[in-house]
């Protein structure tokens, strides 16, 4: 592995690495031990395979493009605008739970820590949408690289959280008597937001197509781009559940309902629980880093996936039209519409754990579980690349999508 192999871990593993991790070890800690180590077995298989499956999409393409461009060059514009939608749904959603997280977040810290009054959610919501949007908006770039500095320390900061914790461990959890009934539940409503947590697929389209443009030979293309996402899987891996297992060891059954039904992240349902003011303080602001800097990254991408979906629709029969059409006004649009979109839905205050759970992972197992594995099956290029767990990983995107409509109603 080289440098460039490493710089490409390092951004991978900082996508995934986000507000996700916050909230899972909620589901996770309510809903047993034993469904945690069960998803910890086989999660990791799904994930590598699963990435890897889009990357060799793009990695592999005749012509240097995008996982869009690579699907309209094997099947038309009719199936890279399904893409793009299903791009889109996956990311917006996404942005939802994090407006939604921020509101809750920053309310919670105002009426715990400031001792102010509660402010109209309405007006609150508002403002820090408009101060987050219209900041991104002024200087994205400067924005984008500011966030990009912040990943390394924000993971520095949750694996500290994850070590300080470790004299508060109570493994009691082991000894708690579980059905068969309950573990499937469990791991059911569980298994969604893991998928979510080490989800990365949003930058595998860039890096599939970085490494088709830096090896002429497509099989070494491929070389390096299946190695990127083997080690950002299995570093996620150890991150992501030692984080989880250190706050589920760490808790009560007590303090995670709390969360649950107040919406706030794990982290700072600790704070609120801890007789500390180092937690008191520090923990929420570690999270209102994690959230808000996904919230950029994410809010960036749905508003250009946006962009690319009118683009596309406008430009459907005549793709010269595109050299004409005003494309900051679109993207200003655009802007418009994800704003008043997000303000609205973040005010209804929906749960955060629903949403991931029943629309995001759902979509993301869609577009990273369901559509490579199709894809490889279907496009006689790709038919190299099928993996021998291609049928595991389908059905594992089945119960991704499903699990946690039944496990509700279990």
């Amino acid at each position: 592995m080289n440098n460039i192999d490493r710089g490409w871990v390092l951004t991978c593993f900082g996508t995934a690495i986000g507000a996700g991790i916050l909230f899972l070890p909620i589901q996770a800690g309510l809903g047993g031990i034993w469904s945690i180590i069960f998803l910890v077995l086989v999660i990791f298989p799904i994930t590598y395979i699963s990435h890897r499956g889009i990357t060799r999409i793009v990695a592999s393409c005749e012509k240097e493009t995008d996982i869009v461009g690579a699907i309209e060059h094997d099947l038309g514009h009719t199936a890279g605008l399904i893409v793009s939608v299903l791009y889109f749904l996956s990311i917006i959603t996404i942005c939802v739970g994090y407006a939604t997280g921020l509101t809750n977040l920053i309310n919670a810290f105002f009426v715990n820590q400031m001792h102010i009054v509660s402010v109209s959610r309405p007006l609150l919501t508002f403002v820090i949408l408009a101060i987050m949007t219209s900041v991104l908006f002024c200087n994205e770039k400067i924005m984008i690289a500011i966030t990009s500095a912040l990943t390394f320390p924000l993971i520095l900061f949750l694996l500290a959280i994850s070590i300080y914790l470790i004299p508060e461990w109570n493994m009691s959890v082991f000894h708690t008597p579980i059905t068969a009934r309950a573990f499937i539940k469990n791991t059911l409503l569980l298994l969604p937001l893991l998928v979510f947590a080490m989800n990365f697929s949003p930058i595998c389209s860039s890096l599939g197509a970085f490494y088709r443009k830096q090896y002429a030979n497509i099989d070494d293309a491929i070389k390096h781009s299946d190695k990127v996402v083997r080690w950002n899987s299995i570093l996620l891996l150890f991150f992501v559940m030692f984080f989880v297992f250190s706050l589920v060891f760490s808790t009560t059954p007590e303090i995670l309902i709390k969360a649950k039904q107040e919406n706030i992240d794990a982290l700072t349902a600790i704070s609120l629980s801890y007789n500390s003011s180092i937690l008191l303080y520090t923990l929420p602001l570690i999270a209102f880093l994690a959230i808000a800097s996904s919230y950029f990254g994410h809010f960036t991408g749905t508003r250009e996936g946006l962009c690319g979906i009118m683009l596309q629709l406008a430009t459907w029969k005549n793709h010269e039209l595109k050299k004409t059409l005003n494309v900051k006004k679109i993207k200003l649009l655009s802007t418009f519409i994800l704003f008043t979109l997000l303000w609205v839905l973040a005010v209804c205050n929906p749960s955060v754990l629903s949403i991931i759970g029943a629309l995001s992972a759902p979509i993301i197992a869609m577009y990273a579980y369901l559509m490579p594995v199709v894809l490889m099956k279907k496009i006689p290029r790709l038919r190299i690349y099928r993996s021998r767990l291609a049928a595991f990983v389908f059905i594992m995107g089945i119960f991704t999508i499903v699990g946690y409509f039944v496990g509700q109603i279990m």
